[in-house]
């Protein structure tokens, strides 16, 4: 689908034959940008009813996204099966016992209607061992690379840290599964046999653990990956040892993107940050050191969030020195997540002036629903830009085709440049672009 030019006419090809299922992978929900609020599963919904149209094959949904609202996505799409959390081998066990036309109620992870509700089992985790080298010839890896810019790989899957925010570990879990290092490096090498030499983390944080994480950039070494690839990695600013920095740039990373949040301390606690603003720095220092692009993702307006405090974070950001700085303007709930409960305190209704978008009617918060402090102003988006006057590392989420704009969801100056011949890390690209260097 991601390359359909035609979706009707090849959802009805493909299920010609009738297929023994038909799975439907949900990435996202919504775009996670207050400035659009792009509910994105509105769409998948009209895939969902356009296969449903042409067979009666079983429709099985999974994926990150959809893994975060199990039941009420599958509600939404109204469909009889899913898969929450990790799917590879739950999938594989369903498609035997839909073939065999045996009872499916006990694999882990499914979800299935039982008396007209949904019935949801505790997600199956896996020891990534048991799915040493992936077969990646599986998929038609050179043309997500020429369309996509880069392809992403896994070192590792799920995550232990307590973001207030964050639904990483509702869609993965929250125990970290380590992928054998030198599986990792015998990967990538594969595929680079096919050409593909641009690479992205998909890891929730590349360097937790730090030691695992210098162990997989030694086997990359030893591979010759960082010879002939660039790659780029999802971090967090503590751990960052030299130590690390030093193999990841021998391994052939040439840019990191870290989750910053906040340089306030207070509002660092309120979002469940173990880090301080001195760590932050001293991250930047070896970034600079070591000749690293890269980014502090910024996340503006949780609660306690107030101008001064945003003047402040602007200004360390600038003194800071990054590649470039993305600045999310309103955090959005995600359900079980320990800012919802909190603001459920608060009242999750309309009347309160922190909330935005679809507070009325959406209980499992499936559409989007974003916090934004009130004490920010009336035109947060406008004082905001005031501070960061004009300065052109600094990414803003937002619609449209400014070159500053960093919602990657539908961004055609982005898609025009991947097809100009730029490859690498979006917001990497996006510098690039705006700084006149070429592919």
């Amino acid at each position: 689908m991601a390359f359909s030019t035609n979706v009707a006419a090849d959802v009805k090809r493909a299920v010609r034959e009738p297929p023994l299922l038909v799975g439907i992978t949900i990435r996202n929900v919504d775009d996670s940008y207050f400035a659009s609020m792009d509910f994105c599963l509105k769409d998948t919904k009209k895939i969902v009813n356009l296969v449903r149209s042409h067979t009666d094959s079983p429709i099985v949904l999974g994926g990150v996204g959809y893994s975060i609202f199990p039941l009420a996505a599958a509600r939404y799409c109204d469909v009889d099966l899913a898969i929450q959390g990790e799917g590879e081998l739950p999938l594989v066990l369903l498609a035997r016992r839909i073939s065999k036309k045996e009872t499916y109620e006990d694999i882990p992870g499914v979800v299935y209607r039982s008396d007209g509700l949904y019935v949801s089992n505790p997600p199956y985790r896996h020891t990534l061992e048991e799915m040493s080298l992936w077969q990646r010839r599986l998929v038609d890896n050179p043309r997500y690379y020429r369309e996509g810019g880069m392809v992403g790989f896994e070192t590792k899957r799920g995550c232990f840290k307590e973001c207030s925010y964050c639904a990483d570990p509702l869609a993965k879990g929250r125990k970290v599964a380590a992928k054998p290092p030198r599986d990792v490096a015998r990967e990538l090498k594969g595929l680079l046999d096919e050409g593909i030499d641009h690479f992205h983390t998909c890891d929730s944080e590349f360097n937790v653990p730090a030691s695992h994480a210098e162990e997989v950039c030694r086997e990359m070494i030893r591979a010759g990956i960082g010879k002939k690839a660039r790659w780029y990695a999802y971090a967090v600013p503590v751990p960052f040892p030299e130590s690390l920095a030093r193999l990841m740039k021998r391994a052939g990373c040439v840019g990191i993107d870290f989750g910053v949040d906040h340089i306030h301390p207070r509002i660092l606690r309120t979002l469940g940050r173990d880090f301080t603003a001195e760590h932050i720095l001293a991250t930047a220092r070896i970034c600079h050191k070591h000749g690293f692009s890269f980014m502090f993702d910024l996340l503006i307006g949780s609660p306690g969030e107030e101008k001064s405090t945003v003047q402040k974070l602007i200004e360390r950001m600038k003194r800071a020195n990054p590649s470039r700085v993305g600045l999310s303007i309103g955090v959005r709930v995600y359900p079980n997540t320990k800012l919802a409960r909190e603001i459920a305190l608060e009242g999750m209704t309309p009347s309160n002036p922190n909330l935005f978008g679809a507070v009325e009617n959406n209980p499992d918060l499936l559409k989007p629903v974003f916090y934004l402090s009130s004490k920010l102003g009336e035109r947060p988006h406008e004082y905001i830009r005031e501070l960061v006057g004009g300065d052109r590392r600094f990414l803003i989420g937002e619609t449209g085709d400014a070159p500053e704009n960093y919602n990657y969801n539908d961004n055609s100056s982005l898609v025009r440049a991947i097809r100009a011949g730029y490859r690498g890390a979006f917001w990497d690209i996006m510098r690039r672009v705006e700084s006149g260097i070429g592919p």
